[in-house]
């Protein structure tokens, strides 16, 4: 896969097409009553299971503000996107005709880095390059948000990039934005790692900031 910025929006938009099953280990600043670390596991569709280091265990199966009923829900693996000639998605489903998200862990954070399609378009993707993470193959880059950008849950509330971009995404109108959420120092952008094989974000670390911006990293273990 040729590291590029396109490359990069396509991979970001290609999850739920490339594995069904996935362990990982994951740490954010949500884990941190958790021990710092936790251990997942995904399996598609509609389950999750997350045990803590200090081995608490939190089973997971209802799927978060999901559209329809169980009986009715259209699965991402049964719906057809449009593929690109190296195997990456071109175009999704509509959101009106799939149930995209996996059950939450914590906050939609954990939705969006298994399914990061906020990272497909109306980002600015900088120095995209190949690179390993837990010795496994990733694109990383510099990942900036720009105007349009849609996180799965804004409003400085779970958006992987944590920034004024996010923020409008809940609050296009200024006057509107609470009192406490003005002023911030954000991060000039965030060093983004996908998982090639999966799609999944195994690394988004702020750049820059005040040092309070949100953060997460995985490292996985085993992918189907």
């Amino acid at each position: 896969m040729r590291p590029t910025e396109d490359s990069f929006h396509a991979l970001a938009r290609s999850a739920p097409w490339r594995w069904m099953s996935l362990h990982f280990r994951h740490r954010s600043e949500a884990t941190t009553r958790y021990g710092g670390e936790v251990e997942a596991w995904v399996e598609r569709p509609g389950r999750t299971r997350v045990v803590s280091a200090d081995a608490r265990e939190f089973v997971e199966t209802g799927l978060p503000y999901s559209r329809w009923p169980e009986r009715d829900r259209r699965w991402p693996h049964l719906a057809a996107p449009t593929y690109r000639p190296d195997g990456l998605v071109a175009e999704r489903p509509g959101d009106g005709d799939v149930d995209y998200d996996d059950p939450m862990f914590e906050n939609f954070s954990w939705v969006a880095m298994l399914d990061p399609v906020e990272l497909s378009h109306d980002v600015r993707v900088e120095a995209p390059r190949e690179a390993e993470v837990a010795g496994r193959p990733v694109l990383r880059a510099r990942v900036v948000a720009g105007p349009g950008y849609e996180p799965r849950c804004g409003g400085n509330c779970c958006e992987l990039l944590f920034g004024e971009a996010g923020l409008q995404a809940d609050f296009d109108d200024p006057s509107r934005v609470p009192a406490d959420l003005r002023g911030r120092v954000y991060p000039a952008g965030y060093d983004v790692a996908l998982d090639v094989a999966t799609g999944v974000v195994v690394r988004c670390l702020p750049i820059g900031g005040d040092g309070r911006a949100p953060w997460l990293e995985n490292d996985i273990v085993d992918a189907r």
